[in-house]
């Protein structure tokens, strides 16, 4: 292949890339074969195996494609047009809580849902959680909190019936799976219902994989080669429901995927937005960028005459959500997800069973309620199937899904591809690279004198000697190491104090006290403040303790122990975000520290080889940066709620009763007497929820929380620290190694027959320029590719 520069566009870039790849695994190859009697022969193989793997990665492309929806605008409807068959559920509720990947798989023939260990493990004890909840709260109470979704109203008497929750790993079959996934999700929902604090996608580290036949893909010719489509379905941040976050599983979702699609409703869509769904669409922003985010408006088959027109909703979306200026309004799409699956439906079914009768499709009674929208059942009596497939295939263009479609697609190719493609010229050019110095040394060393070949190798072996001895004696790494041990534990102290608080302080604080919380705690936390601030400083509270608030019901005190906890939540939340930040800050400093001092210790060894070699080899120090995602469980207790009983004092109240008296006409003239009589006292019962367990509970998790931080950066320091350090000296010695063997086996060479040194000699001239040539082609993709990149 010629070093022509490539063409502009990324599916050419991709074909070849795979054609570069496949032209230097057979070069690696024949350079196997020639060497096959070598020590080298076997790396050489294994170089092979590499690039073969990278060639893989670059032809099964995994395009990850997120959407999210911050209001009902029927996103999962949206992911099943796509795919081409209902696949998620989806009702009227609102019904996402649980994130899921759908992954394109043509050699399918059925769709499966893939539930790992872990899943099944969260939700086992999820299932037992939420029995326990309904034991301790009773029926009728259960009933009451979960009366505003009426499509759950059964599944506590399930739970409380069942011994176990019984879910399987593979799950095969599309009903199949809309039964486990809508399961899973109600699950979830009655979970935060019930108990707020009961958070499952908190401790969720994976998530369900639908692996499905993907219909539009295999219709597009566009499409067809460009690898694996993701759709990662995720629950906006707030159709979880009010008591779930959006947890960290759905947080490295969206930043993992190369397109996030934000879906809205045309009919929710005013002309002015709702402040809600336009801070849920900023955090979306917050989390990854604007870059290659889209916006599809829903539902736009139910637009009247006098609503707005295509353009005022393009204009309003990218103004109202700030994507952009006003003119940039290519990434806002109209859509009707209804129509497009309505279409596909029919479709996919017609193309399964391209014989079948009308009457024996399941999809067309559908489909002709949406192209025949007022005598459908006349028309579909008189229609037949090609005027029906044609109908479909209009109402699929009039969806609007195909410009979207390829739009996205052409998205995830310029983001995704060539991330890939950079990594895997990468590879390939580092084992390119080692292959030429394999052959330079050996072709050069063969013809040179056995003794300088000999001090060579034993110069080599005593520059890996020094590498081990600079192991050892770097004491600085102990020093930087106590010093990160101390500033994180200081760091970590002040933040425990920070948290240490009394009823005063946490619910009495002024607003500008509570403006990072409120700011990320939203208008709940706002409303629940103002209203506690009034309750301390209010009689309601017992005069002689001020540390309970008292309620005349047991539905009202509930009520507020868990809006209680609920904030108490978040503001733990807010708190240990603040020491993530700070901790991370720490740990990148220090690790551009630890560069500079191994840099500095090392480099001297390093140029002291390369002199004797005339060779330029360079290694980077990558550490890892320190994972401080919130991946720890905030077990807040809900404060317990006491009943109490007190007695009433009513007082007296006047009789007037008759009397008869001796002095008073003799008995024979009755009169009238007022007497007081002693009210019954009353019997009242009351309610009280403890405001001091409440902050007793929350400073108990933050010390909590703040010893598994602790302990966190301990493992990391002692662990994954030190092991990047081991790394590191390892490739030293592994390169230095990799020279002493090759002039080792210039050694055995020179021992070769004057034929076999024709034979290897001719050998290793064939394949050095060979070698040069595709280092050159690899370089030009690579700086093609880093220019591509940065001009999208």
């Amino acid at each position: 292949m010629k070093a022509d520069a490539p063409k502009p566009n990324v599916q050419d870039l991709q074909t070849q890339i795979l054609e570069l790849l496949g032209q230097v695994s057979g070069l690696i190859d024949s350079a196997g074969t020639a060497l096959r009697t070598d020590s080298a022969s076997e790396k050489y193989g294994k170089f092979q195996q590499e690039v073969s793997e990278a060639a893989r990665n670059v032809e099964e492309l995994e395009l990850r494609m997120a959407i999210v929806a911050p209001m009902k605008a029927g996103k999962s409807t949206i992911v099943n047009a796509i795919v081409g068959q209902e696949i998620l559920p989806s009702r009227n509720a609102a019904m996402t809580t649980l994130p899921t990947e759908i992954i394109c798989d043509s050699e399918l023939k059925e769709p499966t849902l893939i539930l790992n260990s872990h899943i099944q493990q969260v939700f086992r004890e999820t299932f037992s959680a939420l029995q326990r909840k309904v034991n301790e709260l009773g029926m009728e109470r259960v009933q009451e909190k979960i009366a505003q979704y009426p499509h759950l109203t059964k599944l506590p008497e399930k739970i409380q019936g069942m011994s176990k929750l019984s879910i399987h790993e593979k799950i095969v079959g599309r009903q199949q799976i809309i039964n486990s996934l809508r399961a899973l999700n109600d699950i979830i929902r009655v979970c935060s219902v019930l108990d707020p604090l009961a958070d499952p996608l908190q401790s969720l580290m994976d998530v369900p994989r639908i692996y499905t036949p993907f219909w539009h893909l295999q219709k597009t010719a566009k499409t067809e080669k460009i690898g694996k489509l993701v759709i990662v379905d995720t629950p906006g941040p707030n159709e979880a429901g009010e008591n779930l976050r959006l947890a960290n599983v759905v947080s490295d979702q969206l930043r993992a995927s190369s397109v996030v699609l934000i879906v809205l409703n045309f009919t929710g869509l005013n002309t002015k937005a709702e402040e809600e769904v336009k801070k849920d669409v900023q955090k979306v922003i917050d989390l990854r960028g604007k870059d290659n985010l889209y916006v599809l408006v829903n539902k736009v088959d139910q637009r009247k005459d006098g609503d707005m027109t295509t353009e005022q909703v393009r204009q309003f979306v990218t103004a109202e959500f700030g994507l952009g200026d006003g003119d940039n309004t290519n990434r806002v799409f109209e859509i009707s997800a209804r129509w497009a699956f309505s279409a596909t439906n029919f479709l996919v079914e017609l193309e399964q069973n391209p014989k079948v009768e009308i009457a024996q499709m399941k999809t067309a009674r559908s489909l002709a309620q949406d192209v025949f929208p007022i005598d459908w059942e006349e028309e579909l009596e008189e229609t037949n199937v090609e005027q029906l497939k044609r109908k479909a295939e209009k109402l699929w263009k009039k969806s609007g899904f195909d410009p979207f479609l390829q739009k996205a697609i052409d998205s995830l190719m310029i983001e995704a591809a060539p991330r890939c493609i950079i990594s895997s010229l990468n590879i390939t050019r580092a084992r390119l690279v080692e292959l030429l110095e394999d052959m330079q040394i050996r072709s050069s060393a063969i013809h040179e004198d056995g003794e300088k070949l000999r001090e060579e190798v034993v110069a080599l072996e005593a520059d890996m000697q020094s590498i081990e001895e600079c192991r050892s004696r770097l004491q600085e790494l102990d020093r930087i190491k106590s010093n990160l041990h101390e500033e994180f534990n200081n760091i970590l102290e002040s933040v425990k104090k920070e948290g240490k608080i009394s009823v005063e302080s946490y619910f009495s604080e002024e607003e500008y006290q509570r403006a990072d919380f409120m700011k990320k705690g939203g208008m709940k936390a706002k409303n629940f403040l103002d209203w506690i601030s009034k309750q301390v400083k209010s009689t309601t509270l017992e005069k002689k303790y001020q540390t309970s608030i008292e309620f005349p019901t047991l539905r009202e005190a509930e009520e507020f122990a868990d809006t209680a906890v609920t904030y108490a939540k978040e503001k733990v939340d807010v708190l240990l975000e603040n020491v993530r930040e700070n901790t991370s800050q720490q740990i990148e400093r220090s690790r551009q520290d630890m560069l500079e001092f191994l840099d500095e210790q090392t480099k001297p060894i390093v140029d002291r080889a390369r002199e004797r070699l005339n060779e330029n080899f360079n290694l980077d120090l990558s550490l890892p940066k320190l994972r401080l995602d919130s991946d720890y469980y905030i077990d807040l207790n809900k404060p317990l709620v006491m009943r109490h009983t007190r007695t009433i004092d009513q007082g007296y109240t006047e009789v007037v009763k008759s009397r008869r008296s001796f002095f008073h006409y003799l008995w024979l003239v009755p009169f009238e007497v007022t007497e007081k009589i002693k009210r019954p006292n009353k019997v009242e019962n009351f309610y009280t929820v403890s405001l001091q367990g409440i902050v007793y509970e929350v400073n108990k998790i933050v010390d909590q929380n703040i010893s598994t931080i602790k302990q966190g950066i301990n493992q990391y320091l002692d662990e994954d620290f030190q092991q990047r350090i081991n790394d590191f000296f390892n490739d030293l010695d592994r390169y230095l190694s990799n020279y002493r063997d090759s002039l080792k086996q210039a050694q055995e060479d020179q021992k070769l027959s004057i034929e076999g040194k024709g034979k290897l000699i001719e050998a290793l001239n064939s394949l050095v320029p060979q070698i040069k040539e595709q280092i050159k082609n690899a370089d030009n993709y690579l700086k093609y590719t880093d220019n591509f990149m940065s001009l999208k």
